[in-house]
């Protein structure tokens, strides 16, 4: 995994390959898409102009914080679940990257930090935030983007967040700063998923800048906000769940900063500071333990789809 790049990994390609042919054999949907999404966003409003008006809130605001809100809980608490179920029921456990669970009191913090940033810092945010992303350009209705270019404003999203995230990450871990910081996240040093969230406020705004700068800058409409940031959630919910699931998407691509990555960055709190994928991890040589590691765990079963690769050249 950490020896080679991205553009060599035979599944981007295949992958490639099923979107190219994909797009080239069936018409492009992006017409009847947005017909129905603003039938969907105009009932949605509808919905929520009386407790608008009653509670004398801006009605576009409204609906722009309100739909993340409730498309990113549904994602996070329905994932959490699907992890919280294999946990109580040890299914799939070959594939748990540690065993043992985190102390109880600690996971009881993090509930209730993480209640507060979902339903009371997040909603409050997004509210208020809503002219910066239409000022950017930013359109709630139609004018979906077709396929092609949702994945191609997908895949920059990816590169510039990564690139944020990346150097932010690693700068929290200077001695410096990491005590006053960072240090709250590593709280757990073995990673569970509901405390993917769980840092720092300053720590929570460079995650955030960096989540959001992508459909900023490209003035992206607001179906790619919602697409990319539901990506990143359940992709960091995968990457801190301790489980590295052969069905996992994010286990499919051999060069994505997959659940053994970020386990090790937890575990030994060292290296494997990128997001998605670990093209800055190789490039700046921070990946080093982490491969030394790979090569004393090539018998587990956890490490099914990254040990293969230790050793494969660039």
């Amino acid at each position: 995994m950490l020896g080679q790049s991205v553009l060599w990994d035979p599944t981007v390609w295949a992958i490639s390959v099923i979107i190219g042919v994909t797009h080239f054999a069936f018409p492009d949907p992006s017409p009847i898409v947005a017909s129905q999404f603003d039938v969907l966003l105009s009932n949605f409003s509808e919905l929520l102009r009386p407790f608008a008006t009653f509670a004398h809130l801006n009605l576009d605001k409204l609906v722009w914080a309100s739909s993340n809100v409730i498309l990113l809980e549904v994602s996070f608490w329905s994932t959490l679940l699907m992890y919280h179920f294999f946990d109580h029921f040890q299914l799939f456990q070959k594939y748990k990257l540690h065993s043992g669970s985190p102390d109880p009191q600690m996971v009881r913090e993090c509930l209730y930090d993480v209640l507060l940033g979902h339903f009371l810092v997040r909603p409050v945010l997004l509210y208020f935030s809503m002219p910066l992303f239409a000022n950017s350009g930013w359109l709630l209705g139609s004018n979906i983007p077709n396929f092609l270019s949702l994945l191609k404003e997908l895949f920059i999203c990816i590169m510039i967040d990564d690139t944020v995230f990346y150097w932010v990450h690693r700068s929290l871990h200077h001695p410096l700063i990491y005590k006053h910081i960072h240090k709250q996240h590593h709280a757990f040093k073995q990673p569970i998923a509901l405390a993917t969230e769980y840092s720092h406020p300053i720590e929570d705004f460079s995650n955030t800048f960096a989540t959001v700068l992508g459909p900023l800058l490209l003035k992206s409409h607001s179906v790619v906000f919602y697409t990319y940031t539901t990506l990143k959630l359940v992709q960091s919910l995968d990457a801190h769940s301790s489980y590295n699931l052969p069905f996992s998407p994010f286990s499919f691509i051999e060069t994505m900063d997959c659940a053994p990555a970020h386990d090790f960055h937890h575990t030994h709190n060292a290296g494997n500071f990128g997001g998605f994928f670990i093209f800055w991890d190789w490039l700046c040589g921070t990946d080093q333990r982490y491969m030394l590691h790979l090569e004393k765990n090539k018998t587990n079963p956890a490490y099914f789809n990254v040990v293969k690769s230790v050793s494969q050249p660039l």
